[in-house]
């Protein structure tokens, strides 16, 4: 689909001179991309299966790093099945961007349904069977503390913790008890929670998925201006003040190109003083904040495969 859509960009520019060509194929790549956008209440819905909106959810989200030949792995997924969806109903998958560390990315897809005016009293009845959360979200995406099968057990034989499948059994319930607190504004119904660990490639270079994010344009919320008035949210009109120096990386009409940004991709990024590190500084603040919170969670979940290899 992107490329379809780069190549009618370069037919629609075919008679224009070759600096109105870059021009255009810059202005386009900017029109697709995220600029602003902030990658942990980032969200995208498509009706399809899984494989296919996690693919189209990337294209998206990623289009900058896509254009440089980049692909992602996926090494893990993890479902977590709370209700059953009806025969031939219609649902929606909707995916955003759980949390990330120097390596993993983990991708968050819950699959539901929009009740319909007939099933009101049923969808307020299966709300009302889902769990509440004792603790304040707070815009956050996870928050929900991860505890064994002892802390909980009222048997008198105690649970094996060291049993890797209860292990990643315990990290599923706590990513479903925290997603399920949250309801859909739309007053969709949650039926199932998947989690994908995911990484970026360039060959067979990881490449660090705060990098990615910020030079697609994601960054952290702006702040309240200095006279107290509400934030300006940032787009591509008013952008992130990393976004300057992305550009100035990858962008050919500033003197950037998509070799520059393969290089920073490849390694590059590693020759960056830690002080001049814009991807560090749009991932900062709240959005850091965040990521951790939500990290120890979805990281537990790749302990229990782990821990399986042993059995």
């Amino acid at each position: 689909m992107a490329s379809g859509m780069a190549l009618l960009v370069r037919l629609r520019n075919v008679f224009k001179s070759r600096t109105a060509k870059i021009q255009a194929e810059d202005e386009w790549l900017d029109s697709i991309s995220p600029i602003g956008g902030d990658p942990l209440n980032y969200f995208v819905r498509y009706n399809t299966w899984a494989n296919s909106a996690r693919f189209k959810a990337a294209l998206a989200m990623f289009p900058r790093f896509f254009s440089t030949g980049g692909w992602m792995a996926l090494a893990a997924t993890h479902y977590n099945f709370i209700r059953e969806i009806p025969m031939l109903a219609s649902y929606e998958v909707r995916l955003s961007v759980g949390g990330w560390d120097q390596k993993w990315i983990y991708v968050v897809a819950k699959f539901v349904t929009k009740p319909s005016k007939k099933g009101k009293k049923t969808s307020k009845a299966l709300k009302q069977s889902t769990p509440p959360s004792e603790v304040d979200t707070n815009g956050t995406l996870f928050n929900a503390s991860l505890r064994t099968d002892n802390e909980v057990s009222i048997t008198d034989t105690p649970a094996d913790t060291n049993n890797p499948s209860l292990r990643t059994a315990d990290a599923l319930k706590a990513v479903t008890a925290s997603l399920s607190s949250q309801h859909e504004p739309d007053g969709a119904i949650l039926h199932t929670i998947c989690v994908s660990q995911c990484c970026f490639k360039i060959g067979r270079i990881t490449v660090p998925p705060a990098v990615i994010l910020a030079a697609n344009g994601f960054s952290a919320p702006a702040p309240p201006l200095a006279d107290g008035s509400p934030a300006i949210p940032y787009s591509r009109s008013n952008p992130p003040p990393h976004w300057a120096k992305a550009k100035a990386v990858m962008s050919r009409p500033l003197g950037g190109s998509i070799r520059k940004l393969q290089e920073l991709f490849k390694g590059g990024w590693r020759n960056v003083p830690e002080a001049e590190r814009w991807w560090d500084v749009a991932m900062s603040g709240v959005v850091e904040e965040r990521r951790k919170k939500g990290l120890d969670v979805l990281q537990s979940l790749g302990l229990g495969i782990a821990g399986a290899r042993n059995l």
